[in-house]
């Protein structure tokens, strides 16, 4: 089973350059129920995959506009895991807040769920989704996407991203398990369309001993 992951946009809000930590948090929900601009990235057929949104309308205008035609299915468990509010009016600018909630999520402080909470929901879905065994295609955000994304590798999966550093809106993730790849070298492609003549060998010899 393959995942394809689509990060969602986020509505362009006019924000104040500074906020209290509650503010802060209502502008990072409102973010992803308002209209997504421009999308990014490049489009995705769906190729009769079947389609997961969250309940957010940010991730239902990402599907439309980046998998055109695909008749997209609501699944709450890839609704954003939310942000707890900073109690107090203090006010701080909103780069600042980003780095504290970054530093208070390395303790589980900045989150609405717990750690565990988090990782069941994950578990869930990807136990429903191994079950049917099919390729899919999953539109959430980023934090729901970090948690499934290490749920998925503690299971043996490789994660390719088209980003790096942390999870953007519109980044994309292929999510497969480790021995659908080559392992040979530093690309460590699909054995479905090997790059290198490693990966070439080892899909060749696996198809052997397929028919054996």
């Amino acid at each position: 089973m393959r995942l394809w992951i689509i990060c969602s946009g986020e509505a362009e809000l006019l924000l104040p350059p500074c906020a209290t930590g509650e503010e802060y948090a209502a502008a990072c929900k409102k973010a992803l129920d308002g209209p997504i601009g421009v999308a990014q990235g490049h489009t995705v057929a769906a190729n009769g995959r079947k389609v997961y949104i969250s309940q957010n309308t940010a991730a239902r205008e990402t599907s439309e506009r980046l998998i055109p035609g695909a008749a997209a299915e609501t699944e709450p468990l890839l609704d954003e895991i939310p942000l707890k509010g900073a109690q107090g009016k203090r006010k701080l600018p909103l780069w600042l807040w980003r780095v504290l909630v970054w530093i208070r999520g390395l303790f589980g402080l900045a989150l609405g769920e717990s750690g565990r909470e988090s990782r069941k929901k994950a578990d869930a879905l990807i136990d429903r989704l191994e079950k049917t065994g099919a390729d899919c295609i999953l539109v959430s955000h980023p934090r729901r996407i970090a948690a499934l994304c290490d749920a998925l590798r503690v299971r043996g999966y490789c994660v390719q991203r088209t980003g790096l550093g942390r999870i953007k809106p519109f980044e994309q993730l292929l999510l497969s398990r480790r021995d659908e790849h080559c392992g040979g070298c530093a690309h460590n492609c699909l054995l479905s369309n090997p790059g290198c003549n490693i990966g070439r060998d080892k899909a060749w010899r696996g198809k052997k001993l397929r028919k054996i």
